[in-house]
């Protein structure tokens, strides 16, 4: 199992996310079966609730890898050095 810690905007997560359907998993912090397929556990804290953004935790099909692959293209093409 891979981590990868990331804290950014809700803005900004919302438009990394624009190809992903993020899943609500509720309040508390997924359980998941050691066979399950890779994903990537978003959190959102009640601070944070914004639009359709509800406090708890989100899970994309992408895994922790993939994910922070798109994270650094998105940072890239956000600062305009791509």
């Amino acid at each position: 199992m891979g981590t990868l810690r990331a804290v950014i905007p809700l803005v900004d997560l919302a438009a990394l996310l624009y190809e992903e359907i993020p899943i609500y998993a509720g309040p508390s912090f997924p359980e998941r079966e050691n066979d399950s397929p890779s994903c990537t556990v978003i959190e959102i804290m009640p601070r944070e609730e914004e639009g359709n953004w509800r406090a708890g935790f989100y899970l994309i099909e992408k895994g922790p890898l993939d994910f922070e692959d798109s994270l650094r293209t998105f940072r890239k093409a956000a600062s305009g050095s791509i």
